[in-house]
């Protein structure tokens, strides 16, 4: 019996990679500014609470662009 072949869009591997990478780095960065705030460091902590913002709005697009169908 011949195997299933399985494709994926390139585009549909680049959004399902990337948000998986992204989802990774929050986790991350989150534990940054933890840092940051724990040390008092009021410009880092500024630093990282932007990036966090921004990274969150990338998630929010690829996996809007998932749900939608897009890719």
């Amino acid at each position: 019996m011949p195997k299933a072949k399985m494709d994926v869009c390139d585009c549909c591997y680049n959004v399902s990679k990337q948000l998986a990478k992204k989802s990774e780095f929050l986790w991350h960065a989150e534990r940054y500014l933890k840092d940051a705030k724990k040390k008092k460091h009021a410009g880092c902590a500024r630093m990282w609470k932007r990036i966090i913002a921004d990274e969150r709005q990338h998630v929010r697009m690829l996996k809007s662009a998932m749900k939608k169908g897009i890719c």
